[in-house]
């Protein structure tokens, strides 16, 4: 585990150097703007790039190769693109969108490349499509696509193919052929580069093998290695640390649990996938109210330890009160008792420094307790208003469909409106919930510019920006992908305002973020 714990600590490393690759093939595809074809190249390979890291942008450029394969009317260049195009669409559960853009695509007019590509697309969709059917007679109908599919690959492709070796190693599993399949896992093992796509499918896979035969040590190593390989390879769309997560959830190891699925609730988020949030969502919530149970049980040990510092700390006062009285009774032989009297001087000093200790200790501890009620206040209020806010949307949904009025329901779940309206909700719950935590952030923060560059708010501005970026600073959140990813802004973006309020900055600007994590919550109400 210290290895994938070590590796966690660097994912911004990787993420930052997938970044780069692809800022360069940006850069090729804007000077070869007059070459189409030597466009949609570089299309594919920021595709290539953007395939389990990110979903939003994955589809933004197969989108553009779409363009331009119909403006060349290029039949092999469109169907590459809608082969792209119905794989990431089955990727994240939208299959009946995936299986529409499949059926456009004419397989006669393939190359033999692009219909083995087909084929496997189907073949993995209709194998979701019927893992998911909700009738016998739909689950039916998929495996028989799967299947011919499946057939048809098989008799086309080489043996030793990954295609090939992957669907042998699923029959097998299926049939409980363990050992085999194990077999035909390191087969493929020995032609896979290490941390890369396949590479981290094909590990885990191996766990799943292990966790049939019973064994759970090597499901675990096996976990740990596809999600070392996943990081390496900047994989936001993965499973391996989920399911991690649930084994040590299962093996009462709640904390290192808790901390798994933290991440890999961050990357599906990150990526932007439904289907991956719904299958961490519901081993979170059990992790979560485990976790939390952990932390009470602690903070019960600390009120504990509290009361017994208190209790030596009023034994230690009578004691003092009683050596002070006796001193008084004995002033006429003080020149003998100068000895005495300096080490009851020093236990005073001591009581003194244990006392302060002790009221700066109740006085975190209050604060902490404080800023633990407001976030899980925050955080009950949040997900109230969004189950309402789904149930509301629901009952619309339902009510449109019931009607056909399905132009109406389209312009709705595509609206922009929606999403700006809750990026809006979102930034005036944040700022309402961050300053009744702190509520002299704004003063101390302008404290630390210099005075003509203070932050002055606009009339019916609760935070700006600039305040919502050191906000999320000051709750721990440094990393400006993070940042990014929570305001909705680029990371350059988040890397500027932060840049340019640090040249505003009448303190050491290199410290300047250690200021801003030093500001205090409820600091008028503990004064």
């Amino acid at each position: 585990m210290q290895i994938l714990e070590t590796e966690m600590t660097k994912k911004q490393i990787y993420d930052d150097e997938k970044m780069q690759r692809i800022e360069a093939y940006k850069q090729l595809a804007s000077k070869s703007s007059a070459d189409p074809k030597q466009v949609f190249l570089y299309y594919s390979n920021l595709i290539e790039e953007f395939e389990k890291f990110s979903f939003d942008s994955t589809l933004f450029y197969i989108d553009k190769n779409l363009k331009i394969a119909n403006t060349l009317d290029n039949n092999v260049l469109l169907s590459e693109s809608k082969l792209h195009l119905s794989a990431t669409l089955a990727n994240v559960g939208r299959s009946k969108e995936a299986e529409d853009v499949l059926k456009q695509i004419d397989t006669k007019q393939l190359n033999k490349e692009l219909f083995i590509k087909y084929c496997n697309t189907a073949r993995k969709l209709y194998e979701d499509l019927s893992f998911y059917a909700i009738t016998q007679d739909g689950a039916g109908k998929y495996s028989e696509l799967y299947n011919l599919y499946k057939d048809t690959l098989l008799n086309i492709v080489d043996s030793n193919s990954y295609i090939h070796l992957s669907i042998l190693e699923k029959d097998l599993m299926d049939d409980r052929d363990l050992e085999e399949s194990l077999k035909v896992n390191s087969q493929m093992l020995k032609g896979i580069e290490p941390n890369s796509k396949q590479f981290s499918v094909v590990t885990f896979y191996r766990s799943l093998i292990y966790d049939l035969m019973g064994n759970k040590e090597k499901e675990k190593e096996y976990l740990m290695i596809s999600a070392v390989s996943d990081i390496k390879a900047s994989i936001k769309d993965n499973a391996s640390l989920t399911t991690l997560a649930k084994v040590l959830y299962n093996e009462g190891k709640i904390e290192k649990a808790h901390q798994y699925i933290q991440n890999a609730y961050d990357d599906a988020i990150f990526y932007n996938s439904r289907l991956r949030f719904l299958e961490i969502s519901k081993i979170l919530s059990l992790i979560t109210a485990s976790y939390q149970e952990i932390s009470d049980a602690q903070k019960s040990t600390l009120k504990e330890y509290l009361i017994w510092i208190s209790s030596l700390s009023f034994v230690l006062l009578i004691t003092v009160a009683l050596i002070v009285r006796q001193n008084k009774k004995l002033s006429a032989t003080r020149n003998g008792l100068k000895d005495s009297n300096q080490q009851l001087n020093e236990a005073n000093q001591d009581l003194q420094l244990a006392k302060s200790k002790l009221e700066k200790l109740y006085t975190d501890l209050s604060e902490a307790n404080h800023v633990k009620e407001q976030y899980i206040a925050s955080f009950l209020s949040i997900h109230s208003d969004y189950i309402d806010k789904i149930d509301k949307y629901q009952n619309v949904v339902r009510r449109l469909v019931s009607s056909r009025k399905y132009e109406e329901l389209y312009k709705r779940v595509t609206s922009q409106e929606v999403i700006d309206a809750e990026v809006k909700e979102f930034y005036a719950t944040f700022d309402q919930a961050f300053l009744s935590i702190y509520p002299d952030f704004i003063s101390k923060f302008n404290e630390l510019l210099l005075d003509e560059e203070k932050i002055d708010l606009k009339e019916n501005e609760i935070l700006n920006t600039e305040l919502r970026i050191f906000a999320l600073i000051r709750l721990g959140i440094k990393d400006s992908s993070n940042i990014a990813r929570l305001l909705r802004y680029s990371v350059n973006t988040i890397y500027n305002y932060r840049v340019k309020i640090k040249n505003k900055a009448k303190v050491d600007r290199e410290e300047f973020e250690k200021y801003i994590q030093d500001i205090d919550a409820f600091e008028n109400a503990n004064k």
